[in-house]
C-alpha cells in the first residue's frame, strides 16, 4: 500500500487517505481480505497523527469498505464490494469534466482530446 499526503492539498489529511485506500480497493491494488497497515505503523510511515488514520479506517469501516478483525487488525472487506467496484468511475469523473470543459475552452475537438489521452496514456 503506497500513501502520499500532499502538505500542499487542501482536503484534510483523513480525506488524502481515504481517498488512496479506496482508489487501491477499487483499482485493484488492495484486494479483499489483504490487511491494511496498523494505525501506529501507518502514522509513523506518514508522520502524520494516529488519530488521523484512526479516524480515516473507523469512517471506511462505517461506511464498508473495511473491517476490523480482532487480533489481526482492519482487512479490506471481503463482502459487498462489489457495487463500490462499480462506482470507478466516481473516482474521475470531477478530473474529466474539467479536462472536456477545459479542451471545449481552448477549442480542441473530441477526436484530438482522445488522440491526446491515447498519447499520454501509458506515461506516469
Amino acid at each position: 500500500m503506497k500513501i502520499i499526503i500532499d502538505p500542499q492539498d487542501p482536503s484534510p489529511k483523513f480525506r488524502q487517505l481515504m481517498t488512496q485506500i479506496q482508489r487501491q480497493i477499487v483499482g485493484g491494488v488492495l484486494k479483499p481480505g489483504d490487511k491494511l497497515l496498523s494505525v501506529r505503523k501507518l502514522a509513523a510511515e506518514l508522520n502524520i497523527n494516529p488519530m488521523t488514520i484512526s479516524r480515516c479506517y473507523q469512517l471506511m469501516e462505517k461506511q464498508g469498505w473495511l473491517e476490523r478483525k480482532r487480533g489481526v487488525g482492519m482487512l479490506v472487506k471481503r463482502d459487498g464490494l462489489h457495487a463500490r467496484m462499480e462506482d470507478r468511475f466516481g473516482f474521475i469523473e470531477p478530473a474529466l469534466r474539467a479536462l472536456m470543459t477545459d479542451a471545449r475552452e481552448v477549442g480542441y475537438s473530441k477526436s484530438e482530446v482522445m488522440a491526446l489521452v491515447m498519447q499520454h496514456w501509458d506515461e506516469e
